[in-house]
């Protein structure tokens, strides 16, 4: 349909209006994606907004120009969501970035229900995997039909600017609390609308008014119109001054600092609970007794002293000390947030390094990092993708405050990854000397409730008399390893039981007993590795108010060429505690080292015998902690089995479940309109007066005509209306009843013939002549869809065009009453002398006049009479009689 050739009661514009106002929509739409910036980073958002926007609105206008009514237009866009979805909304599961795979038709299947969650539960920049551009792609797709089809099929154009706010209302909700250019894109966005809207008003309403004081040459939409121009201009100058005014005023207009703008995001309960997964301290004797010499994975681009990261723990509940986790990333302990691998989570500073992990004997959720921050993650595709089609970077999750990594896929052999990683600083001496505990951090951490007092009051005896707070925490550590022992208690060396709660933390602090003449003597004092003293450490500094936290990891001794390999017998734990610069928010997490010497360790002695042995009774060892019991698979051991070679059909399975599913939408979607339609014919055959049944059966034929796709003349009536449908009979020669074109077409002119009796005759049908019509009618329906393909019939069963067209005649003759009263009203405005209120009563005489006769024409070509006028003819008819 082209701009000249709109359907009654659609404004009529010239082409050029039509690409204004096209233009200024599409120009809405972009300003609204740009709000999508601070989530994704790059410009990829930017590609499948912009390819969104062409897509759909290329729809909308071929909708607009063929009149495609709501299936048809549904069919195109997801036909379009499916052939292209796989290039422009999941690039990460395309082959090669632009052909669909079974797993990127998967992903865009369950995208209207995945999408909003893995964009809102993931950390920025979201990047491209996972799906999560199905947040740009489908509100792009569905407004911008809209939009478009509003504004190229309607008059309702402020119903159109509607649809690229709720775009930038999408970008709002997906968003940040750090917006992208909000002053100039805030200003831009308003001023745009007012004028657009401002404008197209005025031209409307100037049409409308047909002023004297403009040419009849002149458009009222035109820029020549004087009056439409000094508007503009007038609005043009008002908007600026406005605009500048705010720019000038928002420094004042800004919130506090220091307050947050609210993000939907922030609000979202984090996907991966670490509180369902065994703390990996758990198992740290384990790497000694077990895998000592076992190759874990290597790591490459790493120095000789530096640590490699597991976990970061900080919750201690008397048994074991966890991995804690928030639903708010503020808070000291962070949440874990899902994050995409192949982008930057955060500017890199000079110092930054890169690090590449490689995976071998080692399993588990717990990633390996360096440093103190990561910057990017980008997992090795070759290594990590499986036969389902997932890899590392679908299954990220960073705690940012912990500096925690985590797969919840957990690792196998052969996956790799390179970290872009912020290096350990430790603070030099000055700091050490102006460095203050960090209380909201003290105060933030998680707290441990019914710990022995003797814990607090032994802190205090050790920590007291230091005039810095870096010194209280090394005074702290002198009294720990004062007269400590490191032991594994495995093989010839000094018994030492593992685990690390409050019993055993309790033993530590009994005075060293030890009696050599016993080969299972159970010490006491302080004796242990890393596991125990490191946790110790922790419970008391966190007794006494300072922040602090246990980090297990691996110490990298020996590296070669930059390349360090781990094995179990590098597993190590130490302790970081929170300082902050006099005057500054940052906090800096300094390390301390709490385990003794490794080579101040007895030996266990062998037994001897006496002859008369002092009696002794050794105390008890506490019962060892029992761990939580993990879950299936948060351990090595309950890993599930790598999948099978053959899973790719289940995604063919889950595909086609879903193109089954939108089956029978459709089908359903058919069986309303099919039914819709059936309602209506049986009430216009035996609901109403008989008059009204006859235009009923004739409206039938009417309605299906429209249907079929084909436009009859808005002013025709029923005989020239027959003559259509006749011309438009399928096929050639005899009908599936034997008859013939001439004899179908003969048939629905005598059935037009039929209405008009009917409609404006005095005489009432009889029952058996209604019987007689309505076969008629469905003969005549028959014949109007014989010999046509199945699709033609089964996208006429699905139109809607005999709906709307009902309501166009309705609103139309609405807009035609609220026309003659303006007439009138104008016609009479302002008379003061009788000239030219004589003047204006002809004026509205003829008006009426005219009015009258395009009703009457009207109601000859089809529309529906009231019974009362119907009544009121036939008593007219009587009288004539």
């Amino acid at each position: 349909m082209s701009p000249r050739e709109t359907r009654p009661g659609a404004p009529v514009r010239t082409a050029g209006e039509v690409a204004a106002d096209a233009g200024v929509l599409a120009v809405l739409f972009v300003l609204a994606l740009l709000g999508y910036h601070s989530v994704f980073g790059g410009p990829w958002y930017l590609v499948t907004g912009l390819m969104a926007l062409i897509l759909s609105a290329g729809i909308a206008l071929a909708g607009a120009r063929w009149r495609f009514g709501p299936l048809l237009l549904t069919l195109a866009l997801v036909i379009v969501h499916f052939l292209l979805g796989s290039a422009f909304a999941v690039p990460a599961r395309a082959r090669w970035g632009a052909l669909p795979t079974p797993a990127s038709l998967l992903d865009l299947l369950r995208m209207p229900v995945t999408t909003w969650k893995s964009a809102l539960t993931m950390s920025p920049p979201i990047g491209i995997g996972d799906g999560v551009l199905g947040v740009v792609w489908l509100p792009m797709l569905l407004l911008v039909v809209a939009g478009f089809s509003v504004l190229l099929r309607t008059r309702h154009y402020a119903l159109a600017w509607l649809f690229p706010c709720g775009m930038l209302a999408c970008s709002i909700v997906f968003g940040t609390t750090t917006a992208t250019l909000p002053l100039l894109r805030g200003l831009l966005f308003a001023a745009l609308s007012l004028a657009w809207l401002s404008w197209r008003f005025e031209s409307a309403r100037l049409r409308d008014s047909r002023s004297t004081i403009i040419s009849d040459t002149v458009r009222p939409g035109s820029w020549h119109n004087p009056v439409l121009r000094r508007r503009v201009i007038g609005g043009g100058v008002i908007l600026l001054l406005s605009a500048g005014l705010t720019a000038a005023a928002s420094p004042t207009l800004d919130p506090p600092a220091g307050t947050a703008r609210f993000a939907l995001r922030d609000t979202m309960t984090p996907q991966f609970d670490p509180r369902q997964y065994v703390s990996p301290l758990a198992d740290f004797r384990g790497y000694i007794k077990h895998r000592r010499e076992e190759k874990l994975f290597t790591v490459d681009g790493i120095s000789n002293g530096d640590s490699v990261r597991l976990a970061t723990l900080d919750d201690y509940n008397l048994q074991v000390y966890d991995v804690a986790g928030s639903s708010d990333a503020r808070s000291p302990s962070g949440a874990f947030l899902k994050v995409a691998g192949d982008v930057d989570l955060s500017e890199p500073s000079s110092r930054a390094k890169s690090a590449t992990v490689t995976v071998d004997g080692y399993s588990g959720v717990w990633m390996p990092t360096v440093g103190t921050g990561t910057d990017r993650v980008d997992p090795k595709d070759a290594a990590s993708q499986d036969a389902g089609g997932s890899s590392i970077g679908d299954t990220l999750f960073l705690n940012r405050r912990s500096q925690t990594l985590v797969d919840s896929s957990g690792l196998r052999q052969g996956d790799s990854y390179t970290l872009r990683y912020e290096p350990y600083k430790a603070a030099d001496d000055e700091q050490q000397h102006s460095m203050r505990f960090a209380g909201d951090v003290a105060e933030s951490l998680p707290r441990t409730e019914g710990l022995d007092p003797h814990l607090k009051s032994q802190a205090q005896e050790w920590a007291e008399g230091a005039p810095t707070d870096y010194e209280t925490m090394q005074n702290l550590l002198l009294g720990i390893q004062a007269e400590a022992e490191y032991s594994h208690g495995i093989d010839d060396e000094q018994a030492s039981l593992s685990g690390h709660g409050q019993a055993r933390l309790l033993a530590m602090l009994n005075e060293p007993s030890f009696d050599r003449s016993e080969a299972d003597a159970a010490p006491q004092g302080k004796i242990g590795d890393e596991e125990q003293f490191a946790v110790l450490t922790a419970v008391m500094a966190r007794e006494i108010g300072i922040p602090a936290r246990v980090v297990m990891g691996f110490d990298v001794d020996e590296a070669e060429h930059g390349t360090a390999t781990v094995t179990g017998d590098d597993v190590t734990a130490w302790v970081e505690v929170a300082f902050q610069e006099p005057g500054s928010s940052a906090i800096h997490w300094e390390r301390f080292d709490p385990a003794p010497d490794k080579d101040n360790n007895l030996t266990q002695p062998e037994k001897k015998t006496t002859d008369k042995p002092q009696p002794q009774v050794p105390q008890p060892p506490p019962p060892p902690a029992e761990p939580p019991t993990p879950p299936p698979g948060a351990i090595a051991e309950d890993q599930p089995d790598p999948p099978d070679p053959d899973e790719p059909a289940s995604l063919w399975v889950g595909f086609t479940s879903g193109i089954g599913l939108l089956v029978l939408l459709a089908a359903a979607t058919l069986g309303v309109i099919a039914g819709a339609k059936t309602m209506r014919r049986r009430d216009r055959r035996w609901r109403g007066a008989p008059g009204d049944r006859v235009d009923g059966g004739w409206r039938e034929l009417v309605d299906l005509h429209l249907d079929l796709g084909h436009t009859p003349a808005t002013r025709a009536t029923r005989r020239e209306t027959a003559r259509h449908i006749g011309e438009a009979l399928p096929g050639e020669g005899d009908g599936p009843d034997g008859t013939t074109r001439e004899q179908a077409a003969e048939q629905v002119d005598r059935l037009a013939a039929g209405a008009d009796r009917a409609t404006f005759a005095p005489e009432v049908p009889a029952e058996s002549d209604l019987e007689a019509y309505w076969a008629g009618v469905m003969e005549s329906r028959r014949r109007m869809t014989a010999g046509l393909p199945w699709h033609r019939r089964l996208l006429a069963t699905a139109s809607l065009r005999s709906f709307r067209a009902h309501g166009r005649e309705a609103g139309q003759e609405r807009r035609g009453r609220r026309a003659g009263a303006a007439r009138s009203a104008r016609a009479g405005y302002g008379s003061s002398s009788d000239g030219p209120a004589a003047i204006a009563a002809v004026r509205g005489a003829v008006g009426r006049a005219t009015g009258a006769v395009r009703s009457g024409l009207d109601r000859g070509a089809g529309s529906l009479r009231s019974r009362r006028e119907r009544r009121a003819a036939r008593c007219r008819g009587g009288d004539r009689g």
